[in-house]
């Protein structure tokens, strides 16, 4: 019999080692009937007020997306990660190095679906798209839920980090393959955001589900012009 869904989000939030060691050895597939879900609801409500801000319609597009993008970054991750699980001699193998990181993004889901409610409050609070302060208000969302996402992915792997150098060959070497697995999953997943943008719209632009030029220009050359835009304000 499977633990009651509130046990699960529990023993993950407090990074049970019981727990990960039962979805890696024992019932892998415990992982997925959790995990999976946990991502699709905890960032498809998350996603849902990071849309909010051009009405109802983008809001429920990034509650599609926002999950996709999680998915896409498990893929090309779980491959780059399992590489380098294997390159560094860490002792995990490929499966469990993508259980690893599908436990983090269920906890990451976890946490930003439990953010929902404020940036949902913070996105009706806003002034409109058209409103003059539109392009000021546009860069802040940016950097907030940059920050905010990158902060639950943190704590999320984070969490793992103990689990990772007990399963490792040796905790030094646990230590070296999380680094290197963080580093990964934010560069990946803030490039993969970036070409299926938008999330919350720019002030006139036509809201879409994504834009027609989805490889044209970097996540991080429009989070630097946001952040001088706020400093000109």
């Amino acid at each position: 019999m499977h633990p009651p869904l509130s046990h699960s989000i529990q023993a993950l939030c407090q990074g049970r080692r019981a727990l990960l060691q039962e979805w890696l050895m024992e019932k892998p597939l415990s992982s997925l009937a959790f995990c999976i879900p946990a991502v699709v609801l905890g960032c498809g409500l998350y996603g849902f007020t990071l849309g909010l801000w051009q009405g109802g319609r983008m809001g429920c597009y990034v509650a599609v997306k926002f999950p996709l993008v999680i998915f896409a970054t498990l893929l090309v991750n779980g491959v780059l990660n399992g590489m380098l699980a294997l390159v560094l001699g860490s002792g995990i193998s490929f499966r469990q190095s993508v259980q690893f990181l599908l436990a983090g993004f269920a906890l990451m889901a976890v946490i930003l679906g439990s953010l929902s409610p404020v940036t949902c409050f913070m996105a009706l609070q806003a002034p409109l798209p058209e409103h003059p302060g539109a392009k000021q208000w546009h860069s802040a969302l940016l950097l907030i839920h940059t920050l905010v996402i990158a902060y639950a992915g943190i704590i999320a792997h984070r969490s793992l980090l103990g689990q990772l150098r007990d399963f490792a060959s040796s905790p030094k070497l646990g230590t070296r393959t999380f680094f290197a697995w963080l580093a990964g999953n934010l560069f990946v997943g803030a490039q993969i955001s970036w070409i299926m943008r938008p999330f919350f719209g720019s002030p006139g632009l036509a809201v879409q589900f994504l834009r027609d030029d989805p490889m044209e220009g970097s996540f991080y050359e429009t989070l630097w012009r946001a952040f001088l835009r706020l400093l000109e304000f």
